[in-house]
């Protein structure tokens, strides 16, 4: 990600998107167990509250502890981009998971009328 404003807008349109799939799954096929998928968006609502936390990283270093303020920008840069990598990672892990569990909260028969749509 570019900066802090980007990671956080990838994360809250994540996030919605996937709640409101859920919630038009749930809408669009009555027999989705109503718990799984308040299960499901509480664990969205969990992700991305954690996510946005985890984004305020402060690099702890200062200027005057490098001889070159180039050599400063390029530790700070680094250690940004490793954080935001290891952020990202983690949230694509977590995002993963809860699609395996909207995944399961669909009944056969309802997997099957998606697949019969589809091919159509």
């Amino acid at each position: 990600m570019a900066n802090k404003r980007d990671l956080k807008k990838y994360i809250r349109n994540t996030c919605g998107s996937l709640a409101g799939e859920i919630l038009l799954a749930r809408a669009a096929f009555p027999v989705i167990d109503r718990k799984t998928v308040h299960d499901i968006i509480n664990d969205i609502a969990l992700l991305q509250g954690t996510s946005l936390a985890k984004v305020s990283v402060a690099f702890d270093k200062k200027e005057r502890d490098f001889a070159d303020p180039a050599e400063y920008r390029k530790a700070r840069s680094a250690y940004y981009a490793k954080a935001y990598d290891s952020l990202i990672c983690g949230f694509d892990d977590a995002v993963l998971e809860i699609v395996k569990k909207m995944n399961a909260a669909l009944p056969a028969e309802v997997r099957e009328a998606i697949k019969e749509a589809a091919a159509e």
